[in-house]
Parts: structure tokens; C-alpha cells; sequence
């Protein structure tokens, strides 16, 4: 029989926390937005969420109605993800702005995974189940997120079921974004298990840093305003932003992103299957966004990982066809359900690292890597976990 996890609140919103003593996690049902991830009181050099928290308000969905909303953002199908986004959102399915119809209808940035509320079917203090319909999208998810004694490793297993009698194409991001408290002024370095990449076709509210639809190779990106741009670097000129894709390493088994914070010694970070999410998107915000909700104060790097390369939306995505080469989503047959695992990693690195070089998941063990120095996190099995496959 499953213990209650704790029901709690965060920053007002109604919330559950995962602990297993050693690393505390708290998800929203709205959204299921996964909204914190620190390390439990006694562990670890410091205490702080290492995901971006943000700054404005934010409600569960159907909180404010519609005109609200779009009084309050400019835009509805955009106030409708931004009213609940914080920390780690899910996109599904849609990574970018939906179409007119689309919106009209309901839908919004992003899909609509972040943007309803999710069913809690069962708990513990250490695990945790929830799932939600996606009647738009004729989708229905599931998210399975638990803790393992003495790790300082989420483990989250997400099963998407195909409601359609026909095949479809899938768009399905982790919108894992870093920053506020923890990340912010340039002091954190990024790595990622990624090759090529392509920056983004659209204007970047007249602030781009980074050169408009150019390709490049990482982690060197070319500048809007020429010479090019080190992408593990970040919030490297106030007042820009910028979106940019980048594909997996060939024969790569494993993708990661990881993140350190030299200063606290705190390293975080995610590993999944590199044939399932193929793509690595890096979107940045250093104050330059100045309408509401981000009024020029937001520092937020995103560390997406999936199916899709830009956030164009599905429509364009979809006419465009392959970027680079490789596939821009994921298909999926009449009722099937698609698994897809990821971890989620928190780590205390040496003073002396200043960067994480690569990361391996083995038999019982994520492994972080600089020169020939390692820092290994016990979890067991992660290599295994990480095994996709259809399930029907």
C-alpha cells in the first residue's frame, strides 16, 4: 500500500514533493510541471533549486479565463503555457505556436500537456503517477517520476498512447529550463552530446544574438553581429536571446545536457535515449524580452531535449521536413503507446571542475567526466532504464 506523499504548495499552487532524504523534487499537477529539484538538508553543498523558477505569477491551468489571460500576456495561446511554465514544462504534442485553427479550438504554445490538469493516480513519498488527457491531440500520457534510497537520480518514465485509428506524427519536448535563483550573470557552464546544429530562421524580438537560419557545428555558433558565439557560455550579452538546435552525436546510445555551477559546486543535468530524442534545443532569454510576463527582468537558459529542433510549430515544422538530414518527429501508429525514459541527475562536483565533459550511464552508475577525473552518482540500473521500446 502507497504513503501520501506529502501535499504541500508551491509559490501558492497546489503541489506534491518526491524526497528520498537525499534530493528533493516538487511537481505541479497543473501542468505537471516539475517546478523544483534540490538537494534534501544535510546533503549536497547547497540547498538551491537548480531549475529556473519564475519570476511572474503563475496559476494552474483553467485558473484564468480567457480574456484574462490575454489581457494579462498579449496573446492567448501564448498566455495559456506562460500562466503555468515554470521550471521543467512537457511540450506535447507541439513545440512552437499552434495554428489559428488550432487555437481557436483551444490549444496553445507548446501543445497541450502543460496546460491541463494531471490526474494523480498513485504516490508515495519516493514515487509518484499522474496522467492527462490530451483531447486535442488525441493523445493520452502518462508520467511515472520516483526516487531510489540513497540516489541523487530522478528517474522519469513517460508512456504516450496513440488514441487515433490512423498513424501521426508526434512533436515531444522536455522544456527543462535553468536560471533564477541558482544560474544567472555567465556563472554556469553547459556541455551536451551533440554535433551540428542550425540556429533559428525567425527574429528574436529584434535582439538576436545569434546570426538568423545558419548552420554551425558546437559549440560554436555564428553571431548576429559577426565572430561567433561559445553556446556552452551563457547570459554572455544582456539584452539578447536566442533559439537554437543541435542534432546527437552518431552512434551515440545515451544524449545528455549537464550544467555546473562552479561557485556552489552543484551539477545538474539529464540523460536520455539519443535515438528517441535526437535533438537538443538551447533557447536563451538574457533580458531582452521587454512586454509582460518577462518585462525585461528574465534570465532563463532551456535545455531541451526531444523529437523536434525548433519551436516553429507542427504545421511548419512538419512541411519543412528533415533538418540537417534527420527527422523532425516521431511516428506512432493507430493505439500504440510510445515509453520514453530520461534521468534527471544532481551532483556535487570538486571546486577544481569548472566544467562537466561528458556523462555516461552505466550498469549502477551515471558517470561525470572531466579530463580523467570522474564523479559517479549511484543508480542503479540507469542503463537499463533508459531502454526504449514500444509497448503495444
Amino acid at each position: 500500500m502507497n504513503v501520501s506523499s506529502p501535499h504541500t504548495t508551491w509559490r501558492g499552487r497546489r503541489a506534491l514533493e518526491l524526497s528520498n532524504g537525499v534530493v528533493q523534487a516538487m511537481i505541479l499537477p497543473g501542468g505537471c510541471a516539475l517546478a523544483a529539484w534540490r538537494f534534501a538538508e544535510g546533503h549536497g553543498p547547497s540547498q538551491t533549486n537548480v531549475l529556473w523558477e519564475s519570476p511572474w505569477a503563475t496559476h494552474d491551468p483553467k485558473t484564468l479565463d480567457d480574456v484574462t489571460l490575454e489581457h494579462t500576456y498579449g496573446d492567448l495561446a501564448s498566455g495559456r503555457f506562460l500562466d503555468s511554465f515554470t521550471g521543467h514544462a512537457l511540450c506535447l504534442d507541439g513545440f512552437g505556436p499552434p495554428s489559428d485553427t488550432d487555437a481557436a479550438a483551444g490549444d496553445s504554445l507548446h501543445g497541450e500537456a502543460s496546460t491541463v490538469m494531471w490526474t494523480v493516480k498513485e504516490n508515495s513519498t519516493s514515487s509518484i503517477t499522474l496522467t492527462a488527457d490530451l483531447p486535442l491531440a488525441h493523445l493520452h500520457v502518462q508520467r511515472h517520476l520516483s526516487l531510489l534510497p540513497g540516489e541523487s537520480v530522478l528517474r522519469a518514465e513517460e508512456h504516450v498512447t496513440n488514441l487515433a485509428s490512423t498513424s501521426r506524427q508526434l512533436h515531444w519536448m522536455q522544456h527543462a529550463t535553468i536560471g533564477a535563483p541558482l544560474f544567472r550573470n555567465g556563472n554556469a557552464r553547459i556541455t551536451a552530446s551533440v554535433h551540428n546544429g542550425i540556429t533559428w530562421p525567425l527574429d528574436y524580438e529584434g535582439c538576436n544574438l545569434l546570426e538568423r537560419d545558419a548552420t554551425f557545428s558546437w559549440p560554436c555558433a555564428p553571431r548576429a553581429d559577426g565572430g561567433t558565439v561559445d553556446l556552452r557560455e551563457v547570459f554572455t550579452r544582456e539584452g539578447s536571446g536566442f533559439v537554437a538546435a543541435l542534432h546527437q552525436h552518431t552512434g551515440r546510445e545515451h544524449g545528455f545536457i549537464a550544467a555546473c555551477h562552479a561557485e556552489t559546486r552543484l551539477a545538474m543535468g539529464y540523460l536520455f535515449s539519443a535515438a528517441l530524442f535526437p535533438w537538443v534545443t538551447f533557447w536563451e532569454e538574457n533580458r531582452a524580452r521587454r512586454d509582460a510576463p518577462w518585462c525585461g527582468r528574465v534570465q532563463a537558459r532551456g535545455l531541451e531535449f526531444g523529437t523536434t529542433p525548433l519551436p516553429l510549430g507542427n504545421e511548419a515544422v512538419d512541411a519543412h521536413g528533415p533538418v540537417l538530414g534527420s527527422p523532425t518527429s516521431l511516428s506512432i501508429g493507430p493505439h500504440q503507446i510510445q515509453r520514453a525514459p530520461w534521468l534527471l541527475f544532481l551532483a556535487e562536483i570538486p571546486h577544481t571542475w569548472s566544467k562537466i565533459e561528458d556523462v555516461r550511464a552505466e550498469a549502477g552508475e551515471i558517470v561525470l567526466i572531466h579530463g580523467r577525473e570522474t564523479v559517479r552518482l549511484k543508480a542503479s540500473g540507469a542503463a537499463d532504464f533508459l531502454q526504449t521500446v514500444r509497448c503495444a
